[in-house]
């Protein structure tokens, strides 16, 4: 059957194999000597399909060299058509004394596979696995991914854990319900189905009507009512047993099944890929959800920081970037109350988001850029002074800190929409597109915040977490007037004696590093998680003359500054 020899084209590890291209009739006749040479084999299956509309015996319009991950994107060049063949179906056999016939999927032949350089992937551990595998016909390994079906593949899931955890554990990888994020991965879902249907009996005409796989793809809406702003397309995210999320998107031409997005009653809504459409619907996780078929997909282990573990792991939308945490906040709030809501770890404060890149980063990777509803703008922490003109002859823009402080933004850089900034708003908030425009500082709105960390570096990291979230001291490289700074753990406490400060300050943790950094001077400081309270230190806290004088404090970091 057709679709089930096109995913057996996947002995050779290393290579992505496809049903045979007749590109010419130089392989025309390649192809009858390899069916002489197997046994005088008379029929062998083409890798070419015509997706819609009826085919016409003799043309080549419409049909298209097809493979596991390309659909219809390359047209075919050569066909050796017999013009007295019939029409019987979309795919394509091949018959030495018939020549290129249109064939139904649900009929055996036998096939041969092509092997490109063109289509040649890195030997992973996952590509391993599923080589191992290329016996069973459901497996297939796609962008950088083993996907497959499991031998018990029906989904009892009741809750959000059970869902998450459908997949078998394979040793050494990744193992998740199926993220279908690339055209790559869709389309194995798709020939994924069609095989099914032709091992269940199934006619040509049905193999896309007895199928249906559960993805890992969830709405994570921050309400509980079905009416919210979030319902429909919005807030949905692929996610992984560890709780890891990324934004779907949702919202681009053709990914919704005909009718979908909807919810019923559930407030745990799950996607879905539906084969009719060949596109996501969704399902309510409940007794609707019972016995659907689950899609696995193993990968490499993911190489996160701790720093970008915990930042992935946060209950709101989140994503790291830029040496920095970024999370969604979706309770409406004024730009006051918002400034001092980014607490969820250290170094909190709302967004500085000052040039167009980083706006385009923010948007896809927190929303994916359709996946916020366009009724909610997002403040930052961009301010506009004085508030009346009697205080200051002209208006600036400026970078608010929760602590009172703020630093004048850079105007020219900043990633305004087209006619921004208005004259009315004295506050700056980001839109669904990522873009700024101006909102007055009184509404309620949802807000973005930034957790600062300095880049990490491979060498004497030590992360260690206080009452006020993830405190990171690391040996970290920061490049300023050619100078670099490492900044190394040492102790839990601080030095009374004054003499050992060059300075003392109330500000975030990032800046008290900065700070540091900055002044030749600094040989390291002590931060406090509780108050925020910065000591530059003169001294070297871990020289004996000096370390015997640390009064011990869990809530006290003291940290050495090493130069190259």
């Amino acid at each position: 059957m057709y679709y089930t020899a096109k995913l057996s084209c996947n002995d050779i590890l290393g290579y992505s194999g496809h049903l045979i291209h007749i590109r010419s009739s130089q392989i025309e006749t390649l192809t009858v000597n390899l069916l002489a040479a197997a046994g005088s084999l008379t029929d062998s299956w083409m890798g070419s399909e015509f997706p819609t509309g009826t085919p016409t015996v003799g043309s080549s319009p419409g049909w298209y060299y097809t493979t596991l991950t390309r659909k219809f994107e390359e047209p075919t060049t050569y066909i050796p058509w017999n013009p007295n063949n019939p029409i019987y179906g979309k795919v394509m056999n091949y018959q030495p004394s018939w020549r290129a016939s249109a064939a139904l999927s649900t009929w055996t032949y036998t096939f041969i596979c092509e092997y490109e350089e063109k289509y040649a992937y890195p030997v992973t551990k996952a590509a391993t696995y599923c080589n191992s595998n290329a016996s069973n016909t459901m497996f297939a390994y796609i962008d950088g991914s083993c996907f497959t079906l499991p031998h018990d593949p029906y989904v009892q899931a009741n809750s959000v854990a059970t869902y998450r955890n459908s997949c078998p554990q394979v040793a050494g990888l990744v193992s998740r319900v199926a993220h279908l994020n690339t055209t790559g991965k869709l389309n194995i879902a798709h020939t994924f189905g069609r095989a099914t249907c032709e091992r269940l009996g199934k006619s040509a005409a049905d193999v896309d009507n007895c199928y249906q796989w559960v993805i890992g793809m969830e709405q994570l809406k921050a309400c509980s009512a079905n009416s919210c702003s979030e319902e429909g397309g919005y807030s949905w995210f692929w996610t992984t047993p560890e709780g890891y999320k990324w934004p779907a998107n949702t919202q681009i031409s053709g990914f919704w099944a005909n009718g979908y997005p909807i919810d019923n009653s559930s407030e745990f809504n799950y996607g879905t890929y539906w084969g009719y459409s060949g596109k996501i619907g969704v399902v309510d996780m409940g007794t609707s959800f019972l016995n659907y078929t689950i899609m696995c997909e193993y990968l490499e282990p993911y190489n996160f920081t701790n720093f970008e573990q915990a930042c992935l792991l946060s209950p709101n939308p989140s994503a790291p970037g830029y040496s920095s945490c970024f999370t969604l906040n979706r309770a409406a709030t004024t730009f006051a109350s918002a400034q001092s809501g980014c607490t969820e770890f250290a170094n909190g404060y709302l967004a500085q988001i000052d040039t167009v890149e980083m706006a385009t980063f923010i948007s896809t990777a927190l929303w994916a850029k359709v996946g916020l509803p366009p009724s909610q703008p997002l403040f930052t922490g961009l301010q506009q002074f004085p508030s009346s003109i009697a205080d200051e002859p002209d208006k600036k823009w400026y970078w608010m800190y929760p602590d009172g402080t703020k630093t004048l933004a850079s105007a020219s850089s900043l990633p305004w929409s087209p006619g921004q900034p208005l004259s009315a708003g004295d506050c700056a908030s980001i839109t669904q597109s990522g873009l700024l425009i101006t909102t007055n500082c009184t509404a309620n709105q949802w807000y973005i915040c930034q957790y600062s960390i300095m880049p990490l570096t491979t060498t004497s990291t030590t992360t260690t977490t206080t009452a006020g979230g993830i405190g990171t001291t690391v040996a970290t490289p920061t490049n300023t007037a050619g100078t670099i700074s490492k900044f190394y753990h040492y102790s839990f406490g601080y030095f009374t004696n004054s003499s050992y400060w060059l300075s003392e300050s109330a500000v975030p943790l990032f800046k008290c590093q900065y700070m540091c950094h900055l002044n030749e001077l600094c040989f390291g400081y002590t931060y406090n998680s509780g108050t925020s309270n910065c000591q530059l230190l003169a001294i070297n806290a871990s020289e004996s003359l000096h370390s015997s004088e640390l009064t011990v404090d869990p809530q006290c970091d003291t940290v050495t500054r090493h130069r190259q």
